[in-house]
């Protein structure tokens, strides 16, 4: 197994704790806690010691889709997911002690060298273990994610990944996203030269997801090979990608969409035909029908179907009825009961 090498914590500044330079310490447990939950969002957490205190010390640093943790913990602990969790895409790295879940009946563990991944909402609970337990830890938004595999496949998605936990680094392509989560935790470490370059970290962030889903093993991966998906799409096509996101709710013509990219409507269409293999509107269509199927999913999302699909540019709910019937395998209706149904 090839192991990563990490940077030689004794070339550090004095001030720093295990090579990085903490945002928050504390010698408790319940700060701990507090300080991820107000600095990130909630989950659950229990120390695993019986120790009465609880030294440690992290630096936390958001940039874009990225949050990269530093983190040393003088005892063991479980970090649990909750529904209101952030959903991430992370990837752990150990430096010192283990890092222990489960991902359906399969035990992983990583020790230091080793790099892990998975889905926060998908994975079970995380176990650091180690006096000291020291690692990094690389959480990239699951919205990047979702939005590469809707550009991939070109349709909505909505199964489980169940990505393969343990990047294999004796690959080429485990290296090559091994390599490249290392350099933006090293980028971003210490206030680093990726805090200050937005432009790098989005594209870092793309380019992390095509890798991850390209190739890290998964379910889709047959489905994806099968495709044969193109390379990346030209700039003039992703910021056309982008404009949709961003606009997704508002009324708006796919020449308006050309117009703010500052192309023509043909090389738009010509763009999308030869890198995405459908139209502009259809991509547009595939997306604002997964919105709508996921306010659908909501159960506690009181609208009604009619003012759900509306929400969504779709205007008339019998065509919306058949081409969301289509797409999913159910009328929308039936989606909103089984929504209400698992309350």
């Amino acid at each position: 197994m090839i192991l990563l090498r990490f940077e030689n914590s004794a070339h550090a500044p004095e001030h720093t704790v295990g090579g990085f330079m903490p945002t928050h310490e504390g010698t408790d447990f319940e700060s701990m806690v507090q300080a991820f939950s107000t600095s990130y969002g909630a989950f659950g957490a229990k120390p695993l010691g019986r120790e009465r205190g609880f030294g440690w010390a992290v630096e936390l640093r958001r940039s874009g889709a990225f949050t990269a943790v530093h983190s040393t913990y003088q005892s063991p602990w479980e970090v649990r997911t909750l529904d209101e969790t952030p959903q991430h895409l992370a990837f752990y790295i150990p430096r010192t002690g283990s890092l222990q879940f489960t991902v359906g009946k399969r035990a992983v563990e990583g020790r230091a060298g080793h790099l892990l991944m998975g889905n926060n909402h998908e994975i079970g609970n995380r176990c650091l273990q180690g006096g000291p337990h020291r690692s990094d830890a690389l959480l990239l938004d699951w919205k990047i994610i979702r939005r590469m595999l809707v550009s991939l496949l070109e349709a909505p998605v909505f199964e489980t990944l169940d990505l393969e936990p343990v990047v294999d680094l004796a690959t080429p392509s485990g290296q090559l996203i091994g390599n490249l989560v290392m350099t933006i935790v090293q980028g971003m470490r210490n206030n680093g030269p990726l805090m200050s370059s937005p432009l790098a970290v989005a594209a870092m962030s793309e380019t992390l997801a095509d890798l991850v889903l390209r190739c890290a093993p998964h379910r889709l991966s047959g489905h994806l090979e099968r495709k044969k998906v193109s390379t990346v799409a030209p700039w003039h096509v992703r910021r056309a990608i982008d404009y949709m996101y961003a606009r997704i709710t508002e009324p708006f013509t796919i020449s308006m969409v050309a117009d703010d990219v500052g192309v023509s409507l043909r090389a738009l269409q010509m763009g999308f035909r030869d890198f995405k293999g459908t139209s502009p509107g259809a991509y547009l269509r595939a997306i604002r029908l997964k919105a709508a199927h996921d306010q659908l999913r909501d159960p506690l999302n009181l609208q009604s179907v009619r003012e759900i699909c509306t929400r969504w540019g779709f205007f008339h709910p019998g065509r919306f009825a058949v081409v969301y019937r289509n797409a999913f395998g159910e009328s929308p209706s039936d989606t909103r009961s089984r929504a209400a149904a698992s309350l």
